[in-house]
């Protein structure tokens, strides 16, 4: 059985089972219509989960050039937290991620934006940008905010 076809235990997303808050937040939506929403949504943008990740990914890695210290990367402060630990993927699949968070503010309009390495991962391999009101969902439309920055 394939990585995709295996079977999600919807436990896996809630609070405790994996993180102490859990993916879900007050979202009551099966995943998969979660996922198709947010697919959605991506389409209206112009967007790709692939791009979104990528350059999710991008800000990570230049963050970690100033280990825990702030870096300045076109117009963004980035800082990144590590963790000890790694965490799984919550569709299942046997890999592990480490637990590396980044902040990404920008200097021109004050917003913040904050994600993990597994988060990238959900995106990227399973187009899960988290439930609403998850403390992890990142907003599409948000992270287009940032990959639009004028120096970027």
């Amino acid at each position: 059985m394939s990585q995709e076809s295996a079977p999600i235990s919807d436990a896996n997303f809630g609070p405790g089972a994996l993180t102490r808050d859990g993916f879900m937040g007050r979202d009551n939506r099966p995943i998969h219509e979660i996922i198709r929403q947010d697919g959605v949504e991506l389409d209206r943008l112009g967007m790709t989960r692939e791009a979104a990740a990528d350059f999710l990914q991008l800000l990570l890695d230049e963050g970690k050039k100033g280990l825990e210290a702030p870096v300045d990367f076109k117009g963004l402060t980035l800082q990144i937290q590590w963790a000890r630990g790694l965490l799984p993927c919550p569709f299942g699949e046997p890999r592990l991620h480490p637990k590396i968070t980044a902040t990404a503010a920008d200097s021109l309009t004050g917003r913040t934006l904050r994600f993990s390495q597994l988060e990238i991962h959900l995106i990227r391999d399973h187009g899960f940008f988290g439930g609403q009101g998850s403390p992890y969902r990142l907003e599409p439309g948000a992270i287009l905010e940032f990959m639009r920055h004028p120096n970027i």
